[in-house]
C-alpha cells in the first residue's frame, strides 16, 4: 500500500468507491465510519485522482534529504574563450 486518503465527506465516498471497482488490486479501508482512510496501491491513487475523485500528492515533488548549496556554474564569457 503506497497511499493513505483520507475521505471528507460521503460523496467523496460513494465515488471512490466506484472508481475502485472498476480498478483491479486491493485497497483497504480503516478510521471511522466518519473519517474512513483508503490504503491504496500507486495505479489505484492514480485512477482516483485521474477521475477527480481526489488531489494529487502535495509532497511528490519535494526533496526529503539534506539540504545542499548549489555550487555555481562557471560560465564562459566570448572574451575568454580562444578561437
Amino acid at each position: 500500500m503506497g497511499h493513505a486518503v483520507h475521505i471528507e465527506s460521503r460523496e467523496q465516498h460513494l465515488q471512490a468507491l466506484g472508481v475502485l471497482d472498476r480498478v483491479g488490486g486491493t485497497w483497504q479501508m480503516i478510521g471511522t465510519s466518519a473519517a474512513p482512510v483508503f490504503l491504496l496501491t500507486d495505479a489505484q491513487f492514480k485512477a482516483l485522482v485521474q477521475a477527480g475523485v481526489v488531489l494529487p500528492a502535495r509532497d511528490e515533488n519535494k526533496s526529503h534529504g539534506k539540504k545542499t548549496t548549489v555550487k555555481p556554474v562557471e560560465s564562459f564569457a566570448p572574451s575568454t574563450i580562444r578561437q
